[in-house]
């Protein structure tokens, strides 16, 4: 049961979309870049303060709670199995700034969510679980969606674009001559 519970509440994660005010470059602005994720696997707690809270009071730590040199990690173990899922990065403040998740426990981060001032501004997923990252979705200042970027064929260019209003979808752009950026657009607003 709560297997489901933790699978329903990250599930429910997914279903947010978004844009930066980047310019649009055909490289996706994946920060793993195909590499396993939680921090590019630099998740050693060798030299960190680590502080443990047991969540499900079975007298075992289900998160853990890392200090180093000004520096702070959240790790937490959502289905009990001893096994860390989600790894959070707070900044001095702690604000998290950047919060990674293991979506169908296999130890490789699938889902990877970016904060400003304690807002979502950008979620990186890898759709397959592979560890590749190939949907980007980015978010205005409140949290909104404004733009998915998504890399269909999985080599790390993006290949559509989807654009949104007030979080709707109003537009929907494809790249169709390979140079990383849209050519030809459909409007469906």
């Amino acid at each position: 049961m709560k297997i489901v519970s933790i699978l329903t509440f990250l599930s429910m994660v997914l279903l947010g979309c978004g844009s930066e005010t980047r310019e649009e470059k055909g490289k996706l602005g994946l920060s793993g870049e195909g590499k396993a994720r939680a921090r590019n696997s630099n998740i050693s707690r060798a030299g960190w303060s680590v502080s443990t809270v047991d969540l499900n009071k079975d007298d075992k730590p289900d998160q853990w709670i890392l200090s180093k040199s000004g520096q702070k990690r959240i790790e937490r173990d959502l289905n009990f199995d001893g096994k860390v899922d989600v790894w959070q990065y707070p900044d001095k403040n702690g604000v998290i700034g950047e919060e990674e998740m293991d979506l169908d426990l296999d130890q490789r981060v699938d889902l990877v969510i970016f904060y400003e001032k304690g807002v979502m501004v950008r979620k990186e997923l890898s759709t397959d679980f592979s560890g590749l990252f190939t949907i980007v979705k980015f978010y205005d200042g409140k949290g909104v969606l404004l733009r998915v970027e998504r890399d269909e064929d999985g080599d790390g260019t993006v290949d559509i674009w989807d654009y949104y209003e007030s979080g709707r979808a109003v537009r929907t752009g494809w790249d169709t001559t390979d140079d990383g950026k849209p050519d030809t657009f459909d409007n469906l607003g």
